[in-house]
């Protein structure tokens, strides 16, 4: 069995010092000392950070490194990773290398490795475990939840941006691919666009995506001419404050812009009759997914085009 573990930095690559976590090029062999003799492993390490600093910059790093050892002799790919942006780094890899034909999992860490409540080393030997039992193919979040027995596996377009203040990692419908070491019947089949991947893409630095949450009495006076497209995040039940004044004006202004706007996670079916006004207000209603998916899938497209 012979894993490649590429380390981006990450609290799971951390230790404490002067009361700040910062990374540490120590740690982060803590990780592959308990498994000697159980497995080979190999690394690499395209460059060290705290995720919360990741761009363009890191993620073609990370994109690259992994295309180019993807078809060597590796049973399976670990990478490790800052939790804050685990998802953009996951999508990325899951959008670009599809169904690939060895799994290729990123482990996070809630605290530093010393830490007892770190959950760091079980999220390590379940991506180990996974990789050995030989069954999978693409690629996969491992993580364990405070309350939660194991670490589940998630499809990495699955997983889910964090609920505010926790660090819990969760997947679209709360349905992982595995629960523990089982596979999950419930689990979302990825589509075919997931499935066969885009090929390695470099990310532009500036997408030139304007990111809006929803929130009641909004202005909605943001500035179009800097943007590209615009991503709206709806309430839970994919709704939108169609009869705000302002909102209206900002559709109209975007479409006299030609910027387009994308709304994520609309469920088809009987919805609320806010919902009625979309297709006037020129707003494109993406399949149901989750906003990490609908930024980095246009991150992409829009790098294509540059």
């Amino acid at each position: 069995m012979k894993i490649l573990v590429i380390f981006t930095g990450g609290t799971i690559g951390s230790e404490v010092k002067d009361g700040w976590i910062s990374p540490d090029s120590s740690a982060k062999y803590e990780l592959i000392a308990n498994y000697k003799g159980k497995a080979e492993f190999e690394t690499l390490s395209p460059y060290t950070i705290l995720s919360e600093q990741l761009s363009a910059t890191e993620i073609n790093k990370l994109t690259e490194c992994v295309f180019d050892n993807i078809d060597k002799d590796y049973d399976g790919i670990i990478v490790t990773h800052g939790t804050d942006t685990l998802q953009y780094s996951a999508t990325a890899l899951g959008f670009m290398l599809g169904k690939c034909e060895i799994p290729v999992v990123l482990v996070s860490a809630n605290y530093p490795l010393h830490d007892k409540r770190s959950n760091g080393h079980i999220n390590f030997k379940t991506a180990v475990d996974f990789i050995k039992s030989r069954k999978h193919k693409g690629v996969f979040v491992a993580y364990k939840n405070t309350n939660e027995k194991h670490a589940h596996i998630h499809n990495a377009v699955h997983v889910l941006r964090h609920a505010e203040c926790t660090d819990e990692v969760y997947s679209l419908d709360n349905q992982p691919y595995c629960i523990g070491k089982k596979i999950n019947k419930k689990h979302l089949p990825l589509t075919d666009e997931e499935n066969i991947g885009t090929g390695r893409v470099t990310l532009c630095e500036n997408p030139e995506i304007l990111k809006v949450d929803s929130f009641p009495s909004d202005s909605f006076k943001y500035d179009l001419s800097k943007y590209k497209a615009v991503i709206i995040s709806p309430y839970h039940s994919g709704t939108l404050n169609t009869l705000s004044k302002n909102f209206q004006q900002f559709c109209k202004k975007a479409k006299e812009e030609n910027v387009e706007i994308f709304v994520p996670n609309v469920k088809y079916g009987i919805t609320y009759e806010s919902s009625k006004l979309f297709h006037e207000l020129g707003l494109k209603i993406l399949p149901y997914c989750t906003q990490t998916k609908a930024y980095m899938e246009l991150w992409i497209n829009l790098s294509k085009k540059r």
